[in-house]
């Protein structure tokens, strides 16, 4: 992720320019542009706040916004103390992380780096990796455990990768490209989702063959309106990037237009690609179609033409639409839908890179270098993520903390620890410990009419 962690690279002296951009100096640095951007990607959290909000049912709507601030709130302060100086901090030509610039010590801002500017932008990034995982653990995980594992995943996994892809890491100068994280931080999301809501397992009843008890999403209009706000904060996200002045003018554009068109591109195909399946609209396929693709195209949004976004857009949204058939198909209960969204087309951008890519990839005639590279990076991340992920979850639940109890789970979390619900039907009942087929339908064609929503908690 060479463009990514370009704007400062801690104690080490400046590498040679990898990919199209070139090396800025510091006089072409605009750092008020990497403020601002850092600023935007802070709201972004309310994107996905609401996305998962509306994505649960609504008895544990309220717990997963909680999760989702105390992810950001965890992820500000584990990057002030370690985070940043893990990533940024010098290395001691171990290759492995930073061990300087921690909580704050020795950080400079002069014309030749702001370690407080680039602060703002890295841990508004950092946290953003951390509420998508959030959604993986819905309506199942503690907040104890959740708050552990995001202070694990932000301060230590991801800022192991972050300092690893820095123009001058060792994973970068291997020939791994990675514009703005789409192996680095939606792939790696998504595998530690992957991990997490394999080992919780399933919310208790989902995939029971003997009820019929609903696991509607609580709003998909909640979901559509956190998917245009995470759009809206993508722009800022991959453009703050480009952070060069009048040097960059040109990368500045393409790298929006390009986010535009693939954003736009997988919200529409999504959407028809459902009407198709399903002979019917969906709220959830637009929306997802759109992060689907801002992920994808996260890989190369500098290097690539606009038709090329088109095509990252449009496999994007088939990509998404196979997956989320797949996923329920085989048991993983994914609420978010974490894994088709930021796994698997995380996934999908870093090798198409291999392909599309301007100055290395194979139409361009550049051979299969980059593809092995794209490759060999995904698997050096699945394998990073997974391991220290698998290995937090394990002691979590060797203490008995890592999910809720049954109780909690059949109540719903907002009823049983955050005070009462975020929403409350007037007709609603409770759900109760297993809804047999043949009661569920007696009891909804007695209530014709009625409003009453059987088991829908």
């Amino acid at each position: 992720m060479g463009h990514l962690f370009r704007h400062q690279e801690g104690d080490a002296a400046p590498p040679p320019a990898v990919g199209n951009i070139p090396a800025p100096q510091a006089s072409t640095i605009d750092y008020d542009w990497i403020l601002i951007s850092g600023f935007i990607i802070v709201l972004t959290q309310v994107g996905f706040a609401f996305i998962e909000a509306g994505s649960v049912r609504y008895k544990n709507s309220q717990s997963i916004v909680i999760k989702v601030i105390l992810g950001l709130f965890l992820t500000i302060l584990i990057w002030w103390l370690f985070g940043y100086g893990f990533s940024f901090g010098y290395d001691f030509q171990t290759n492995f992380m930073g061990g300087t610039k921690l909580g704050g010590y020795n950080w400079e801002a002069t014309q030749f780096g702001n370690d407080y500017t680039n602060f703002v932008f890295r841990a508004s990034g950092a946290a953003i990796a951390v509420s998508v995982l959030s959604g993986a653990a819905a309506e199942r995980m503690t907040f104890l455990a959740w708050s552990i594992l995001a202070i694990v995943y932000a301060g230590f996994i991801y800022a192991g990768l972050a300092h690893w892809t820095l123009a001058s890491g060792w994973l970068t100068t291997l020939g791994y490209k990675d514009f703005s994280g789409a192996g680095v931080v939606f792939f790696a999301a998504g595998v530690a989702g992957l991990v997490v809501t394999v080992l919780l397992k399933p919310r208790r009843f989902r995939f029971d063959p003997n009820t019929t008890l609903q696991f509607q999403r609580h709003s998909p209009i909640y979901i559509a309106f956190g998917s245009i706000l995470v759009f809206a904060g993508w722009l800022f996200y991959n453009g703050g990037i480009v952070a060069q002045g009048a040097n960059s003018k040109y990368t500045q554009g393409l790298v929006a237009v390009n986010t535009l068109v693939a954003g736009a591109t997988g919200g529409f195909f999504a959407f028809i690609i459902r009407y198709f399946q399903y002979e019917t609209t969906s709220l959830v396929a637009l929306s997802r179609g759109i992060v689907s693709a801002l992920v994808a195209v996260s890989a190369a949004t500098d290097d690539m033409k606009p038709w090329t976004a088109f095509i990252y857009g449009l496999l994007a949204a088939v990509f998404y639409s196979v997956l989320a058939k797949v996923i329920p198909k085989v048991h993983i209960d994914d609420p978010v839908e974490v894994v088709p969204v930021f796994l698997g087309n995380g996934f999908l951008g870093i090798f198409l890179s291999a392909f599309f890519d301007t100055k290395a990839g194979i139409i361009y005639g550049f051979g299969g270098k980059l593809l092995g590279m794209q490759l060999l990076g995904l698997l050096i991340i699945f394998v990073w993520v997974a391991f220290f992920v698998l290995i937090t979850l394990l002691i979590l639940k060797g203490f008995g903390v890592l999910r809720i109890d049954s109780e909690t789970e059949s109540v719903g979390i907002d009823k049983a620890q955050c005070l009462g619900e975020a929403i409350v039907f007037a007709n609603q009942v409770d759900e109760a410990p297993l809804i047999q087929k043949t009661e569920l339908v007696q009891l909804g064609n007695s209530q014709i009419g009625s409003g009453f929503r059987p088991g829908f908690r």
